[in-house]
């Protein structure tokens, strides 16, 4: 079966048709609890088919994730999703492929659109890798750059090009891409430079014939030609670490030169001495016209970088539309017609749901379910397990320093300003927000327009939400929202937390939050290849990555050190570990790599499928080492459950040891005025405590357990012991 029919397997909607009660499956969390007791069995069932899932951030996420949430939605029905970075993509897509399950397409599949649901999802696989020729690269034509700034991009691009993939030499993509990169008087004055060092060396000839050294001394031939010789070695050894074969094309003005140089009317002494010299020319050339070129480029980019934010601080805008020129296409700048990313992703979103693009899905939409009329009301927001479906997604302040979890809180009231998102979100998306003006108050950027309110979270649309997530620094611009008059600038969820496998966590869930995640391989990953640690007792495997050699690659791993370190540490306990399953990438799959074949995608994407599939197995299947009747869902309920029971009992010995600092306290400490705004009924500071009697009991049930069944340590408990402590709020 070739991999577009396996693909295609996963586009017959009824594969996630997975219950006989649709009205049980799509009740919210907190509804099914309220029936817990009172409907045992149907509360189970409700469990049973219930999951969450946090996405890891990655350049391959985009084509890895779709199937893997394929293969879970054949037995689960996800209840809350998040993700960061690209990895907001697949997140926001699941929640709209989870909202349009059973939905039928409100328009025609036609062209890039696709099926309502999760088969929509694999139609999106299939609608990257069925394309021939230029179509084979629909990938990288989704990211568009900012017309001021493509001839910038078409080095990015040229250095994405192989003879093996793309048919283009990367050097040539590159050599076109630097020397048109500036403008046309330019480019000359870099070709006069570059004739100047490919023919110099040979033109010495002219200046100090060869015959000139004649009769020179050996003395001082052979230390000349000793120290020319080792000088240019070590040119080509530095230059050769980090060009490659390529360099190579840096000696050719020296083979030009010593072409010139004749073997015959010269003795051994003159003709070591010319060549001697001739390589020092060599060398000195190299470095004068390589400097040159240097200056003169840093010149031209230097208004580009001390202007940046004139370019909202990125290469691609999202929403705006580039059509390739003929240079671009030799640096390798594909042509296949394809929409901007976002506008693509705002569509693709609508058409999981199975809704039209008249009205972009929205995070109330989501809430409420399918079920419910898609109304507008501002003041809809539930809790988190009251919503049918919950999304969330990291983004980070660079303004502030901080993460957000989106969609903001209500308490937040942002601005944002409609010229300032131009491009950057459809055009469509801006004006379902736009309406409700910050009366007086101008956008500092933009002094005629006016200021607009950011949409209540259940009225922001879910594909703003995933825009403020993935933008990749110095590659797609960030979203700039104002608060107080001053601009914040939403950029990549990964700087902050590229997996956030907490978002959904607590001390007793009711189901699995699993996590899929990407890693790298200097090695050929063989098909199926997939990491699931088992849920046993075992060391869990530490994560290692050579730091290399270079400067370059120490500063990366530093990098992806303090971006990464709580998450990968955090993936590692007992009760998180078990439920993670990572996809390997291998040489030439993923990183910054955007020409992917399709024959690459495929064999991702069925990667993909197939973690997918183990984790489904893991937490369905009945296994031989588990009790008849249980499952590794009930295995990972107890490792959670004595992992929650040592915090309690924690909690309990504290309560118990400093019952005088605090019990007393409670029931005879005035409340201070300073307070007064974290009470809501009509008593007021200062006075003691409305809510002292129950607090004190709490306090005794607390001070109970800790002198009888959790006054001893419990055996069998994980030996890694988490660390509970108060955060803020992302």
């Amino acid at each position: 079966m070739s991999a577009i029919d396996e693909v295609a397997e996963y586009e017959r909607p009824d594969r996630y048709h997975i219950a006989a009660d649709q009205d049980l499956m799509r009740m919210s969390p907190v509804a099914a609890d309220r029936m817990a007791k009172q409907h045992r069995t149907a509360y189970l069932d409700y469990v049973r088919r219930s999951c969450d899932l946090t996405m890891r951030g990655g350049t391959t996420s985009g084509v890895i994730y779709p199937l893997a949430v394929c293969a879970l939605a054949e037995h689960y029905v996800f209840r809350n999703v998040g993700g960061a970075s690209a990895g907001a993509i697949g997140a926001a897509a699941t929640a709209a492929a989870e909202y349009g399950r059973y939905a039928q397409p409100a328009g025609p599949v036609t062209g890039d659109a696709v099926r309502p649901g999760f088969a929509g999802l694999a139609g999106m696989i299939r609608w990257l890798i069925s394309g021939t020729g230029d179509a084979r690269w629909r990938l990288p034509r989704l990211f568009q750059p900012k017309p001021a700034l493509h001839k910038a991009f078409r080095l990015v691009t040229a250095l994405m090009q192989s003879p093996a993939v793309t048919g283009r030499r990367r050097f040539t993509s590159v050599a076109t891409a630097v020397l048109f990169a500036v403008k046309p008087l330019v480019t000359v004055v870099l070709l006069l430079l570059f004739a100047l060092w490919l023919v110099g060396p040979y033109s010495l000839r002219w200046v100090v014939p060869p015959s000139t050294w004649n009769g020179s001394l050996w003395i001082v031939a052979v230390p000349l030609g000793v120290v020319a010789v080792a000088a240019a070695v070590w040119a080509y050894r530095v230059a050769a670490a980090r060009l490659g074969k390529i360099t190579l094309f840096l000696l050719l003005p020296l083979a030009i030169g010593l072409s010139g140089v004749p073997l015959y009317d010269m003795d051994a002494n003159g003709w070591l001495v010319a060549s001697a010299v001739l390589v020092v020319c060599w060398l000195v050339l190299t470095f004068a016209v390589a400097a040159a070129i240097a200056v003169i480029y840093c010149v031209t980019s230097w208004p580009v970088v001390m202007r940046y934010r004139s370019h909202r601080f990125g290469l691609v805008p999202g929403s705006a539309e580039y059509s390739p020129g003929r240079l671009d296409r030799i640096c390798g700048m594909p042509s296949t017609p394809a929409p901007p990313l976002a506008t693509w992703l705002a569509d693709r979103i609508d058409d999981l749901a199975g809704i039209d693009h008249t009205r972009a899905l929205t995070f109330g939409d989501l809430w409420r379910g399918p079920d419910k009329p898609r109304v507008s009301d501002p003041e809809y927001c539930p809790s988190t397990g009251d919503r049918v479906i919950n999304l969330a997604l990291m983004t980070t302040d660079l303004s502030a320093g901080r993460p957000h979890q989106l969609p903001f809180p209500a308490t937040e009231r942002w601005q944002f300003c409609p010229e300032c998102l131009r491009d950057l979100v459809p055009g469509r998306v801006i004006a379902q927000m736009s309406g409700d003006d910050v009366d007086g108050v101008s956008c500092p950027e933009h002094t005629s327009v006016t200021l607009q309110w950011l949409p209540q979270p259940c009225e922001m649309p879910v594909v703003l939400a995933a825009r403020m997530s993935l933008p990749l620094p110095g590659l797609i611009c960030p979203i700039p929202l104002y608060r107080d008059g001053r601009p914040h600038w939403f950029s990549d969820g990964g700087i902050t937390s590229n997996f956030p496998i907490h978002f959904f966590d607590s001390l007793l869930p009711r189901w699995p939050t699993f996590g899929l995640n990407l890693s790298s391989a200097d090695r050929a990953v063989k098909d199926g290849e997939i990491h699931l640690p088992d849920q046993d007792s075992s060391t869990p495997r530490e994560p290692y990555s050579d730091v290399g050699g270079t400067a370059l690659s120490f500063a990366g791993r530093i990098l992806d050190t303090f971006m990464d370190w709580r998450d990968t540490m955090q993936s590692a306990l007992p009760g998180f570990r078990g439920r993670i399953a990572t996809i390997p990438q291998g040489p030439g799959e993923g990183g910054t790599n955007l020409f992917m074949s399709p024959a690459v995608i495929s064999r991702l994407a069925l990667r993909g499928r197939d973690a997918g599939i183990a984790l489904r197995q893991r937490f369905t299947a009945q296994f031989d080492d588990e009790a008849d009747g249980y499952t590794r869902t009930d295995r990972y309920r107890w490792i959670r459950l004595r992992l929650a029971l040592r915090e309690w009992r924690e909690v309990a010995l504290q309560a118990d040891a400093r019952s005088v600092l605090y019990r007393d306290r409670t029931a005879h400490y005035p409340v201070p005025a300073a307070m007064r705004d974290w009470f809501t009924g009509p008593t007021l500071p200062p006075t003691a405590d409305p809510a002292a009697a129950d607090i004190n009991c709490a306090y005794q049930h607390f001070v109970d357990l800790a002198n009888t069944c959790l006054a001893k340590q419990f055996d069998g408990t994980a030996p890694v012991d988490p660390v509970m402590r108060l955060t803020p709020p992302e």
